[in-house]
């Protein structure tokens, strides 16, 4: 393994070794500020929120781009399931093993190194590692603080793509609704109105109603996802109010107003319900705190495109498979190209199968592979024009 591959992967084992639950990233955020200080970047700091950036210019006049990954990890799950130590980041069998190793510290790292290792006068313009905070919370939250200071033209999004093109991505949404009803006795039920049955009504009638979907993205789903009465316990009494919370994972063009106003619509020879958005709240290791309504729009760009043109030519330069892909799953690029409208791509090693899994781990060879990737992307995209 040649020095700066070593240097790579060493590199990604010592992320994986510290624990970055969302919302505790700081010190992984420590490690990655002491890199890319090292590695000379023109600019480094640590914002408000706690996401770590830092930015390097080329020779070449261009177009600014940012490179994103975020820091936190899910929890591990059950100690025992694991055969390999959980933030171990141990090398064996061609692997780094480690809760975070797919998702996403794989990416962090790759991009790190190889926006590091550039030689200046392959740069067009400007490329910014922007390492977030609070992705598997609050999808955006870090990358859309950064991205309002740096104010680029484009972003690469790290995730698990097996080094594919990632074009577009479905959104994710999740909404509750809450049914009222009258206490009383569960002796003499005739005298109140039972929330729960009213739930099950709203159930039924949601489940008829037919996601929508498009050519591009296909059917979106709406899925229960809990259920609770109150009071809860309960001790011999009718249920006054019941609370739902359901999962959307949205297409291209699904506004939040519209699907509420949907909801009522069809809904609305019921009475005693409401339905909103659930109101997210994250706050950061640096004790800042941000809340949104918990809705994250998908967004697609055409193949047709300087920007996706761009980056085709860039995997291709790399020996990578160029071929465009929407992805099923939820990532920061609905805050950068879904909300923002900034064009983004989703790119980075490994398989969103080896997300959030027991014994998670990514292949070396295919971590080196995603770093080739990220520094043709780097050298290519810088092309860019944006328009308008």
């Amino acid at each position: 393994m040649e020095n700066i591959e070593k240097q790579s992967v060493e590199f990604l084992q010592h992320l994986v070794k510290i624990p970055s639950l969302s919302g505790y990233e700081q010190a992984v955020a420590q490690a990655v500020e002491t890199k890319l200080k090292d590695l000379k970047f023109d600019d480094v700091w640590v914002d408000d929120l706690g996401s770590v950036i830092g930015i390097r210019k080329g020779t070449q006049p261009g177009a600014h781009i940012v490179f994103d990954a975020h820091m936190d990890v899910v929890q591990m799950g059950l100690r025992d399931a694991w055969q390999h130590e959980p933030f171990g980041g141990e090398l064996s069998d061609g692997k780094v093993w480690g809760r975070g190793s797919t998702d996403t510290k794989g990416s962090l790292a790759g991009m790190i190194m190889a926006l590091g290792s550039l030689d200046r006068d392959d740069i067009h313009g400007t490329v910014s590692l922007v390492a977030s905070v609070g992705e598997e919370v609050f999808e955006g939250v870090g990358l859309k603080n950064a991205l309002t200071q740096l104010k680029p033209d484009g972003v690469v999004v790290g995730e698990p793509t097996q080094c594919r093109l990632g074009t577009g991505q479905k959104g994710r949404a999740k909404f509750w609704l809450r049914t009222t009803g009258k206490p009383a006795h569960s002796s003499t039920p005739e005298q109140g109105e039972n929330a729960v049955y009213k739930a099950a009504n709203l159930i039924g009638r949601i489940k008829q109603l037919p996601p929508r979907s498009s050519e591009t993205m296909g059917n979106g789903v709406v899925e229960l996802i809990d259920m609770i009465s109150e009071p809860y316990p309960s001790t011999s009494m009718v249920p006054y109010a019941c609370l739902l919370h359901y999962d959307r994972r949205l297409v291209e063009n699904e506004k939040p107003e519209e699907i509420l106003a949907a909801y009522k619509k069809n809904l609305q020879d019921i009475k005693g319900w409401e339905v909103d958005f659930e109101l997210i709240e994250f706050q950061a290791y640096t004790g800042s705190k941000v809340s949104q309504p918990d809705f994250h729009p998908a967004w697609y760009l055409s193949a047709e495109t300087e920007w996706v043109r761009l980056a085709q030519q860039a995997l291709v330069e790399s020996g990578l498979d160029p071929t465009p892909f929407v992805a099923p799953y939820c990532t920061n690029g609905s805050t950068s190209a879904g909300e923002m409208g900034i064009p983004s791509l989703i790119f980075g090693p490994s398989t969103i199968h080896l997300a959030h899994v027991v014994d998670e781990f990514i292949e070396v060879e295919e971590y080196l592979r995603g770093m080739r990737g990220f520094a043709n992307l780097a050298k290519k995209l810088g092309n860019f024009r944006q328009i308008g």
